[in-house]
């Protein structure tokens, strides 16, 4: 009598594992990290393995859940890994002991992403013409105990200032914005200085500097642009609007030193298949200097069509919102000039139109005789003065500063230290268009399916720790998504059946997310006799779950093993 035991879910759980294999994750880490002598059991590097699949297919990191979810999937895991996992060996104190001990050594956490990003480079043989770099905080609901490094307040992206945060330095590849150096850091620093710090670290893991840093205005500090220049590296970085920059680039719209180009995408087509015009500009050429460094430096001066748009909407809405609301202000109660003029500029200051209206408020004083007997009145009747005042606010449109700002709008310096050959207006927009990259992988930290909160760790080496294990499953998610459309690129082709309720919509950019998805029903089933144990993938697979197989470069055997060879345990 055969008796099914135990069900259970095979989901895309031997693809992760496989991607994990190839990139050598657990010997790299162990190369680096050796647990203390009285560790027995699976080594950092496997139980890290098993974490990060942990993290991709529960949509989670906490390490209570984690050895519930080994003992669920105990025989799949001993079968795709060959490891024999122990009964213990994924429980929450070991993870939070590897934890800190990732988190200790930053010197240690360099050296592993440099290994590793190396590692990926060569194995997937990643191109490297463009690497960018990003931060972003995350702020978390934690209570201030002690002089923490870590956690502290600071400028939150997230519009939560009232909360401790810490920051995320992220560096990545185009074309898929596959991450390659990581930092973790405290809440409080500022950004300006991490530019140039992990834009080396990129260099040591390419092993070169000649490749485009991309970056936000953060990094364009002149300081930052020198140091990349004097080694001979190469950016291309948004100029911050500080200092005397605003008054150079309307200067440079309103008195272009050339006649602007339009800026064209020949992959960007319009719906008669055009090449879409998305924009125009110029470029100059500027001598910089800083400290002993001189170089030569464009600037290109550029109009985004769609943001201008996007710009001139917003700023009419706002006047309009300002507008309604200067109008329906009225005089409290015993209300001064200067109350009254102090709510309007708030108005002006909450729809950020503060110098588009200029306001002024007119006290009215008038007076009225009140007589204090009832009765007509006559000339001896005794009266008092009643003195009444208002409040008259008046407010009118800076017509000028309006104009100055729709002449503005969408417009932007762009400095580089390439040479015209290597960097055009088109390639600049491209480049710079991709930022997005960076992006998407904060969102996968924060709200997507690498969610960093919320965050239960409160020791600082273990949220380190668990900041390097969430950048490795990233590296997953961005690779499988790199490999994938590289293929489909080849022959310009197209993948359909992935988009829930709409199997016809077709995409050659699939997300690894929605890939993984199609993999979800795949259980496999252990049935138990007197005399033994069997094996076996209940589901066969689909032709779109084989053919993404395929696309992926994993081989098919990762599940037609479990069908097949039904492993008998005795």
């Amino acid at each position: 009598m055969m008796i099914i035991s135990k069900i259970e879910r095979v989901e895309e759980i031997p693809i992760v594992l496989h991607w994990l294999t190839e990139m050598h994750i657990a010997e790299i880490i162990d190369s680096i990290w050796q647990s203390h002598g009285n560790w027995q059991g699976l080594s950092y590097g496997q139980l890290a393995v098993l974490y990060i699949t942990y993290i991709i297919n529960s949509l989670t990191h906490t390490l209570s859940g984690m050895e519930d979810w080994v003992e669920e999937h105990r025989i799949l895991l001993e079968m795709v890994t060959g490891w024999e996992i122990g009964e213990k060996d994924a429980t929450d104190d070991r993870i939070g002991i590897m934890m800190s001990d990732f988190g200790n050594d930053t010197a240690k956490i360099l050296e592993f992403h440099q290994n590793n990003g190396h590692q990926i480079i060569q194995a997937f043989e990643l191109p490297t013409e463009i690497g960018r770099y990003d931060t972003t905080s995350v702020n978390v609901h934690h209570s201030k105990e002690g002089d923490s490094g870590l956690l502290n307040l600071g400028h939150s992206k997230d519009n939560r200032p009232n909360l401790l945060q810490f920051k995320q330095g992220l560096g990545v590849l185009d074309p898929a914005g596959i991450p390659i150096f990581s930092e973790t850091i405290s809440g409080s620093d500022a950004d300006d200085p991490l530019y140039v710090p992990a834009w080396r670290q990129m260099v040591k893991t390419i092993g070169t500097p000649n490749f485009l840093f991309v970056s936000d205005c953060k990094g364009s500090a002149l300081e930052t642009r020198a140091s990349i220049a004097s080694e001979d590296g190469f950016y291309l970085i948004p100029l911050a609007r500080t200092g005397k920059i605003p008054e150079k680039l309307e200067n440079l719209v309103k008195n272009p030193p050339a006649t602007p180009e339009d800026i064209i995408l020949s992959d960007v087509k319009d719906k008669h298949g055009n090449p879409t015009k998305v924009g125009k500009g110029f470029v100059i050429e500027i001598e910089q200097e800083c400290d002993t460094h001189t170089w030569t430096e464009r600037w290109f001066v550029a109009r985004s069509d769609s943001h201008a748009s996007m710009k001139n909407k917003s700023r009419y809405k706002r006047l309009k919102k300002a507008e309604t609301a200067l109008n329906k202000m009225t005089k409290k109660s015993e209300e001064e000039v200067g109350s009254f003029s102090q709510r309007a500029s708030k108005i002006l200051k909450k729809h950020s139109v503060e110098n588009m209206i200029d306001i002024n408020v007119d006290e009215i004083v008038s007076q009225q005789k009140r007589f204090l007997k009832r009765g007509r009145p006559t000339p001896d009747t005794p009266f008092e003065i009643i003195e009444t005042r208002q409040l008259q606010l008046n407010f009118t449109f800076n017509q000028e500063q309006i104009e100055k700002e729709e002449l503005l709008a969408g417009w932007r310096i762009y400095a580089t230290n390439t040479v015209t050959e290597q960097m055009t207006l088109e390639l600049r927009y491209q480049y710079y268009r991709d930022e997005w990259l960076v992006e998407r992988s904060f969102h996968r930290f924060k709200g997507g399916s690498l969610p960093i909160l919320p965050l239960f760790l409160r020791l600082e080496e273990r949220i380190k720790g668990l900041m390097m294990l969430l950048t490795i499953a990233l590296q997953v998610l961005t690779l499988i998504e790199f490999v994938i459309q590289r293929e489909l690129a080849v022959d310009c082709e197209t993948v359909s059946g992935l988009v829930p309720g709409n199997p016809t919509i077709s995409t050659p950019r699939p997300t690894t997310e929605r890939i993984f998805n199609k993999f979800k029903q795949l259980h496999l089933v252990i049935t138990n006799t007197r005399k033994h144990i069997k094996v076996f993938l209940q589901e066969k697979l689909t032709p779109l779950q084989q053919r993404l197989l395929s696309l992926m470069e994993v081989p098919i055997e990762i599940y037609e093993n479990l069908i097949l060879k039904q492993r008998i345990c005795t």
